[in-house]
């Protein structure tokens, strides 16, 4: 091992050593980072002060560069980088479970945070294993819940394009956003485990049911998010990087540290269809 790994909880989270992220990683270390990786789904890394080449270049290293935007207009320009800053006059706005891009036909499987700006207190960021909540679940309810399909939206983030791109890109983009429906029980390519695909508020419902219905059920299962026994949290120091698998996990940014400034940096890598059970992929 060139790296050192310290586990921060059982269902998932390690701090990772030995390694300088502003330099190209070797084939091993690459290897080491992604199997440590599909190990503990969320991994940390102090003091890493990236510039958007050098946190790019990392993430590249597992997959693709993707755009975080949804204007598929010819020329359109793509958000390979989306600084999410909080203060005063801009509140926190990712203080709820979700996953990144999952309103797409191909999300995206990993994210890289890296913290260029730290409030004086609070701000951490939690992650949660939708693996283990999936696990809790008894097999009854697994089985009931094999197949159903999610309807993806862009649920909160039209305010927030509303606000950041004015009403003729709404109308254009946004009101002809088509969404996406995706397994709500998908099977990450890799480890062969099942997870339960919940989207927070990106979720508009599950295809097929009544609202009640579908209310019913997701209300249930995201009720289970809250179960401190399937999360780890992180407390950021300045350039601290985060890069986790949005394939099997959800995380949310607190936002105990308003009205204090915090700006982070992101960039996803990677995209694919997510896989329900049964599909021969």
């Amino acid at each position: 091992m060139t790296i050192q790994v310290r586990r921060l909880a059982y269902a998932l989270g390690a701090e990772v050593s030995g390694v300088d992220l502003r330099q190209p990683l070797s084939e091993h270390q690459r290897d080491e980072i992604h199997d440590a990786l599909m190990r503990h789904l969320v991994l940390f890394f102090r003091g890493q002060d990236l510039s958007e080449d050098e946190q790019l270049a990392f993430a590249a290293a597992f997959g693709p560069p993707v755009s975080a935007s949804v204007d598929t207009r010819p020329g359109a320009q793509e958000m390979i980088f989306v600084n999410l800053e909080d203060n005063a006059e801009s509140p926190p706005k990712a203080d709820r479970w979700h996953t990144d891009v999952p309103f797409v036909p191909m999300p995206p499987n990993i994210a890289v945070l890296n913290m260029r700006a730290t409030p004086p207190v609070g701000g951490d960021t939690l992650w949660l294993s939708l693996y283990a909540v999936h696990d809790s679940l008894s097999p009854t309810m697994q089985e009931l819940l094999t197949g159903l399909q999610l309807d993806m939206q862009l649920g909160a983030s039209k305010e927030t394009i509303l606000e950041l791109y004015g009403e003729e890109y709404y109308r254009e983009v946004v009101e002809t956003f088509a969404g996406a429906t995706h397994p709500l029980v998908r099977v990450h390519p890799v480890t062969g485990r099942r997870a339960l695909y919940l989207a927070g508020s990106f979720m508009r419902g599950i295809v097929g049911m009544t609202p009640d219905e579908s209310t019913a059920i997701l209300a249930f299962l995201q009720s289970r998010l809250d179960d401190p026994n399937v999360q780890c949290r992180w407390r950021w120091r300045e350039h601290d990087v985060a890069m986790w698998d949005e394939r099997c996990t959800n995380h949310r940014a607190m936002a105990d540290h308003y009205p204090h400034y915090r700006m982070i940096r992101r960039c996803l890598a990677g995209s694919g269809v997510p896989i329900a059970v049964g599909d021969t992929r």
